[in-house]
């Protein structure tokens, strides 16, 4: 059996949705459908029972974040697969199932997620990218990715320009949809709850790739994604949010010092950038007058 979890919060009309196209679209595979319910107040329950009685809701205790929300879902799964998905999404005939021919048959995969469509079914350009570490990290997250975008290093980061119609290996699955043995997620303990939204399917998987699992995009199961409009973007406090999870990534895998390092790269704007240049310049000609 699979487990399709979602985490619900702020985005009933996308839920609803998402959940019409699971009813139309059924995997041939047994399936459960869990709704976790991240929202501070009870809102969507009695709808959603009306006009989905098959799917299972779980009232989280509190807002604790979507990698905690998640959690809560697998320990009330019943699959030995776990389905993860975002509630703006839709997914096709065949996705479901598709993945997990895919990891029955593949027992050095940890992971596989599918491809990601836009509402016009073309494929997002990025989706996937390599290990995030603190070199990367002190380009891709800052103002040098900004001037220059397609420096090597955020090329191939992202690993854009992939011929979408093949089978992709990657460091770094969308959080988005991606589907894991429910066994494995156990092993590695699920989602780190410190993590309250960003960066905790980076840490996922990290942690996968160091057990010794591949990580692929499967391009023959497709989802379309209407990207923000989950809900967890309408938080006043977001910016601060990305932030803490940024540093907090990299200090539990790359220490403090690389943490404050990748840090100091990305909250240096192009402004600041310039003046230093500016800034230098001018001492430089001070120096050669003097």
């Amino acid at each position: 059996m699979v487990s399709i979890i979602i985490v619900y919060y702020h985005a009933s009309e996308e839920l609803f949705s998402s959940l019409e196209a699971i009813s139309k679209n059924k995997p041939k595979t047994a399936f459960e459908v869990i709704i976790v319910d991240n929202d501070e107040e009870i809102h969507i329950k009695k709808e959603l029972k009306q006009k989905f009685p098959w799917v299972r809701y779980v009232k989280s205790p509190a807002n604790n974040g979507f990698g905690a929300g998640n959690n809560l879902g697998a320990r009330h799964a019943k699959g030995n697969y776990l389905f993860f998905l975002n509630p703006d999404t839709r997914i096709f005939a065949g996705t479901v199932d598709e993945l997990l021919s895919f990891l029955e048959k593949r027992q050095d995969v940890g992971v596989v997620a599918p491809q990601l469509l836009h509402p016009d079914k073309t494929p997002f350009e990025q989706q996937g990218c390599m290990l995030l570490n603190p070199v990367r990290g002190m380009i891709v997250l800052s103002f040098i990715n900004k001037i220059l975008p397609n420096n090597p290093v955020s090329t191939a980061y992202w690993q854009t320009g992939w011929d979408k119609t093949k089978l992709k290996e990657v460091d770094v699955a969308p959080g988005t949809a991606f589907m894991i043995v429910k066994k494995l997620y156990e092993q590695i303990q699920g989602f780190d709850e410190h993590f309250f939204l960003y960066f905790e399917e980076f840490d996922l998987c990290k942690r996968i790739r160091e057990k010794g699992y591949k990580i692929f995009i499967l391009p023959n199961a497709k989802i379309i994604h209407l990207w923000g409009k989950g809900g967890t973007e309408q938080s006043p406090n977001i910016k601060n949010i990305y932030i803490q999870s940024r540093i907090y990534y990299f200090k539990k895998h790359y220490g403090i010092l690389n943490a404050l390092l990748v840090e100091m790269f990305a909250t240096f704007g192009k402004k600041q950038f310039f003046l230093s240049i500016i800034l230098l310049l001018g001492i430089i000609l001070l120096l050669s007058v003097v």
